[in-house]
Order: structure tokens, then C-alpha cells, then sequence
């Protein structure tokens, strides 16, 4: 099971843990530490993950927290997530094959000054940008120049669209030129994904963020429309 995890994106802390709670149902972070032999801070963050996920739910009692599995639908729903990114991998790698295909161009950008890279040709583009995220990394990262740039692009007159959980409905700033939606953890995804014109960035954030970008008109396409009905089924 362990690979079956891993290939949803979960790292071996995160299994260890996620496969201890379903066998053993709510527990606190220290005994699960100890049965999974690992150490008190990588289990915290394990489940901290595990909850942005939809895997994973909390209560507290008596001012501890105790963990528990959640059901099958966040897990089916990564699953259905994943279905989607390896059709239209499949289908990239056919275009990429066919001796008539168009030359399809993929780039990757690694840490801070990669990404910031990133950001300025959103800019520079002028479209409007769609942006799926589980955290919020971006913010962390950047610093000030996240908000310059927003300012930047709130003057050149870009729309932004973003959906996060639900868990940042009340933190997150109002801005001109930006909506935001909210929906249930198990359908946002680890890797951020931003899309502008026939562009589609996709940031898996480890101890150095990776990023890539691919300029491919179908494939942003079919990012677009996975965008749009969470956007039309989800709250403001």
C-alpha cells in the first residue's frame, strides 16, 4: 500500500501515518510517532499535510489533538485527479511522437529566482490568470515582492482567479481584479497550478520549489475546464 500512496503524492511518513490511523482509527501524534518509528516534529507535519489533503481529520481533547482517517472520497478524489494528469500526459508524450506534431515546449525552473521569472512573464503577458492551490506558499516565498507584484498586476489591469480551501476563506486579502473561491480540501492538490493564455505552470513545492511550465494550447485548454467547473460548483 505503501506505493499505492506514494503514487497519490504521499510521501513515507505520510503513508506510515495515513496507513496507522486506518488501522487503528483516532490517535495522537506521539503514539503514532512511536508505532511508525518516527520522530514527533516529521509526524506533526506528516498529518498537518495529510489534513490540507482531505485525508485526514481532528479533534481536540482535553487541549490534545487526536487524528483520524477521513472517507474514501478525498482519497477517490486524488485518484480522479491523477486520472486526468496521466491522460493528458498520454496524450502530450503522442503529440510529442508524432513526426507531424507541432514542437511542444516544456521548461523547468528551480527556487526562488526561477519562479520569480515565472511570475514577471505573467506579467509581461497581460492574460488572465487562473491559479489552484492547497497553501500558500507563494506568499511565504516571494515576501515583498509578492505584493509588489500584485500591485503590478492590479495596474496593467490583469484578472486573477484563485481557489484555495476553505480554511482560508477568512484570511485571505481582499484585492482589486482578484475572486476567489473555497472548496473542501479533498479537491485542491499539492502541486500549484497556474494557468494564463496557453500557458500552464505547475509548482511542486519540496525544500526548493520545482517548477514547470508548459505552452501548449490543448493542454492549458483542459486545465482551464477543470478550472472552470470547480470555479461554477464551489462558494465564494
Amino acid at each position: 500500500m505503501d506505493t499505492l500512496l506514494g503514487a497519490l503524492g504521499l510521501s513515507e511518513t505520510e503513508s506510515k501515518a495515513y496507513q496507522h490511523l486506518l488501522n487503528h482509527g483516532a490517535d495522537y501524534p506521539s503514539r503514532i510517532g512511536a508505532t511508525i518509528r518516527a520522530n514527533r516534529s516529521n509526524v506533526y507535519e506528516a498529518l498537518d499535510r495529510l489534513v490540507a489533503r482531505g485525508f485526514v481529520s481532528f479533534v481536540t481533547r482535553n487541549k490534545m489533538k487526536w487524528f483520524q482517517a477521513t472517507g474514501k472520497e478525498a482519497v477517490i478524489a486524488q485518484i480522479k485527479y491523477k486520472e486526468i494528469e496521466l491522460n493528458e500526459l498520454k496524450s502530450y508524450i503522442q503529440r510529442l511522437t508524432s513526426p507531424s506534431a507541432a514542437r511542444l515546449e516544456a521548461s523547468i525552473f528551480v527556487g526562488k529566482n526561477g519562479l520569480r521569472m515565472l511570475f514577471e512573464e505573467m506579467l509581461e503577458a497581460k492574460k488572465p490568470i487562473a491559479l489552484i492551490a492547497a497553501e500558500l506558499q507563494l506568499k511565504k516565498l516571494f515576501g515583498p515582492y509578492f505584493e509588489l507584484w500584485h500591485k503590478q498586476r492590479i495596474e496593467r489591469g490583469i484578472s486573477q482567479r484563485s481557489i484555495f480551501p476553505k480554511k482560508f476563506k477568512k484570511i485571505l486579502e481582499n484585492r482589486p481584479l482578484l475572486e476567489y473561491r473555497f472548496v473542501e480540501d479533498q479537491f485542491t492538490n499539492p502541486t500549484t497550478t497556474i494557468l494564463f493564455g496557453n500557458t500552464v505552470f505547475f509548482i511542486s513545492w519540496a525544500k526548493e520549489p520545482v517548477a514547470v511550465r508548459i505552452d501548449d494550447a490543448e493542454i492549458a485548454r483542459s486545465h482551464l475546464n477543470h478550472f472552470d467547473l470547480l470555479w461554477k460548483n464551489h462558494q465564494v
